[in-house]
């Protein structure tokens, strides 16, 4: 008699968990629909896309002022193909990339974001960030020695001592379809 009891208080408590579970996923479902037509969620999915799409292009050789990928690209070549397969079209070169929109702190750029380059007061290099933390800043981007890799530039005497800020990818953007109109 004892057992029985005990075992239906327990099959009582399994279906209001399984229940709360069921309600859980739903919720949770609702949540990331709800999150992925929002402004934040759609710029969130496009910074994704643009480092994927970035990455399809590791390995590509060096190109100075090249945007195709069959002949190589230089650091802006890179990101003006990647923004380009999103029907994006973005300035040709790092230095106007970079006066295109607000500049933000680099340590503030989310992946997806540009981040750029430069010495003596010129800006010469830019890249997609891929990764951003407290110790290291991995992005995507083109180098004459390398061609198109991720590298994490916190760790390059060379680029560390280079590293500007960063732009908002998509305030550049939004700066671009703005001035369109």
């Amino acid at each position: 008699m004892i057992f029985t009891v005990l075992l239906a208080t327990g099959c009582s408590k399994v279906r209001v968990a399984v229940y709360d579970q069921q309600k859980r996923q739903v919720y949770a479902r609702e949540t990331r629909n709800a999150f992925s037509n929002s402004e934040a969620g759609k710029e969130m999915a496009l910074k994704n896309s643009i480092i994927t799409t970035a990455e399809q292009f590791l390995g590509t050789r060096y190109k100075y002022g090249s945007t195709d990928p069959r002949q190589g690209f230089d650091c802006s070549g890179l990101v003006y193909h990647v923004a380009k397969k999103h029907q994006i079209e973005l300035p040709r070169s790092s230095s106007t990339l970079a006066a295109a929109a607000p500049h933000i702190p680099w340590k503030k750029a989310r992946p997806g974001d540009l981040v750029f380059f430069g010495d003596r007061g010129r800006i010469n290099h830019v890249g997609i960030v891929k990764k951003n933390s407290s110790n290291e800043l991995w992005i995507i981007h083109s180098t004459t020695q390398r061609g198109v890799l991720h590298e994490n530039v916190l760790s390059s005497s060379y680029w560390k001592k280079r590293l500007l800020f960063a732009v908002d990818f998509t305030s550049l953007y939004t700066s671009r379809t703005r001035s369109k109109s």
